[in-house]
């Protein structure tokens, strides 16, 4: 994870282990009140668990030797870019995903967004 949402994490830890015994219990109540999935997701860290949601269609069958180069990609990409994906992501169908990822993957990072624009208009 990178520094700044390392902080970030850090920052939220410090503020949580500040509550009262009472607003804690809550917030984790409401924690596991979560779907496992949507859990998973935040454990990914704010920045992707927040679109961890749209983006978990791409990311439920990689591999494990894959898994860390994806999330690596997907912490790189701005937050429209990453938005686009999700858009690509719901609109290609499951057994075309692992394409979209691999061509994903292989794309620069100065060229993704045009990437992604272009697959877009497709």
């Amino acid at each position: 994870m990178p520094q700044d949402e390392q902080s970030r994490l850090r920052a939220a830890a410090a503020t949580y282990a500040s509550l009262d015994p009472a607003s804690r219990t809550a917030l984790r109540a409401q924690f596991e009140a979560l779907d496992a999935s949507t859990r998973h997701g935040w454990r990914l860290g704010p920045t992707l668990g927040i679109d961890y949601p749209r983006l978990q269609p791409l990311l439920a069958q990689v591999p494990p030797d894959e898994q860390q180069p994806l999330l690596q990609v997907l912490r790189a990409m701005t937050a429209p870019d990453r938005d686009r994906l999700a858009v690509l992501v719901q609109r290609t169908p499951p057994q075309a995903r692992e394409a979209l990822r691999r061509a994903l993957m292989s794309t620069s990072d100065a060229n993704r967004s045009g990437w992604l624009e272009l697959q877009l208009e497709r």
